[in-house]
């Protein structure tokens, strides 16, 4: 396999999983590190564009992982199909965005409850039930994670293959590496 074409797919399954919910490519960990600590969690991949090598992904703004990405906006993504065992590891960027009413305005109404929890996100309650979705706040906010690399990974029973790529502004520099 030719190596562009190799990069070329992981970078479109990545895409895939923005728009196909079915995709295993759908719910990426996002990893960052805070306070000298690590935290991962699964985020929901909203949107991809190819050509700026940047995911989208939605948040609130009172949540933990805001936080720590406006502190440390350095994170990486893990991506994994099961199926075709492939894995993909992006070292990224996080970017806020100002303006969001463009997303907003797409989401449904049940979508939008989930920005505004009551108490925020994370917060000790007395039992599983003790939330709402009435803050007065909408809590919504949109993070743009721009990819500096990738490693991709295929296992395969007859023989490995793993390649990487350095992305700059308008250059990738692609080579293989060892599995």
């Amino acid at each position: 396999m030719e190596l562009s074409a190799f990069i070329n797919t992981g970078i479109k399954a990545i895409q895939r999983g923005a728009v196909d919910r079915k995709s295993p490519y759908r719910l990426p960990v996002l990893s960052n590190t805070y306070k000298n600590k690590v935290f991962q969690r699964i985020v929901v991949a909203r949107a991809f564009d190819e050509k700026k090598m940047q995911l989208t992904i939605f948040t609130d703004h009172a949540s933990k992982k805001y936080k720590q990405l406006q502190a440390h906006p350095e994170c990486s993504l893990l991506f994994w199909d099961a199926r075709k065992k492939m894995q993909i590891q992006v070292n990224g960027k996080a970017n806020f965005v100002d303006q969001t009413d463009s997303y907003w305005d797409k989401l449904s109404d049940r979508q939008k409850s989930e920005y505004s929890v009551n108490p925020i996100s994370g917060t000790n309650i007395a039992s599983a039930k003790g939330y709402d979705y009435n803050s007065e706040e909408a809590r919504f906010a949109v993070l743009i994670i721009q990819f500096l690399n990738l490693d991709i990974l295929v296992l395969d029973s007859e023989g490995h293959k793993r390649a990487g790529c350095l992305l700059e502004k308008d250059r990738r520099e692609e080579f293989w590496m060892s599995p």
